[in-house]
């Protein structure tokens, strides 16, 4: 009696067991960290200010009082909005047609004045050749990224042109999306607003990814990748 009981004990544990495992793999995951969130890393640090003697005056050389400066971005360290708009389009069509026609003939009707004959006949060759090519291509790409991003000033350079680099990190739904600018900017391009709009930056780099279940789905595996590289046609 006591091991018909201790059977039905195991049995009642084995149970509960399999009914909290499998609320465990119905409960939703839950993707938000317990970490601090910390912030990504400055491009560049501002400079440091000068220490000046005090002399009772209100405006310092080499300090943070800008009394007739505006607000826009011209010094190691200070943010600049940049506003992306990329928008490319862009349209290829090729038509190609090729026609080439050979024709040859010979023939062999007297031979030192004489008719010259062959069982009666004349000997004489023709040969006709032909060969068409045609082919029809057309190609047609349209592009739109537009959002506003912050930078910050790494390079003051010796003409007044400020080398900028930035970049934005969003979770979302398990996976991250990136946005990264980087380039140069003219400092009279930049506006009393101090922003700047992405067509204006030289040597521009401006990247859009991210990672997650999203961007893996639409990923070629590489073993189709690789049958892919060795197909001709």
């Amino acid at each position: 009696m006591t091991a018909m009981r201790a059977t039905r004990l195991l049995r009642a544990w084995l149970g509960a067991a399999c009914v909290l495992a499998l609320a465990a793999c119905a409960s939703p995951q839950q993707h938000m960290s317990s970490e601090a969130l910390k912030p990504l890393p400055i491009p560049a640090e501002p400079e440091p200010m000068n220490a000046h003697a005090p002399n009772g005056a209100i405006w310092q050389p080499g300090t943070n009082v800008s009394l007739f400066e505006d607000s826009r971005a011209h010094r190691v360290g200070d943010l600049i909005t940049v506003l992306i708009q990329e928008n490319a389009n862009a349209t290829k069509s090729t038509n190609t047609t090729v026609n080439k026609a050979d024709s040859v003939s010979a023939g062999l009707s007297s031979f030192f004045g004489k008719p010259f004959t062959v069982g009666g006949y004349s000997p004489s060759m023709g040969l006709t050749s032909s060969s068409k090519f045609g082919g029809n291509g057309a190609t047609s790409q349209s592009n739109t990224f537009t959002t506003t991003l912050q930078a910050t000033v790494v390079q003051v350079m010796s003409n007044g042109n400020l080398q900028i680099a930035g970049q934005k990190e969003v979770m979302l739904n398990g996976g991250h999306e990136y946005i990264r600018v980087a380039g140069v900017v003219r400092a009279a391009d930049v506006s009393p607003q101090n922003t700047v709009l992405s067509t204006q930056i030289a040597n521009a780099r401006v990247e859009y990814s991210g990672t997650g279940d999203v961007y893996a789905a639409a990923k070629v595996p590489w073993l189709a990748s690789f049958f892919l590289s060795l197909w001709p046609f």
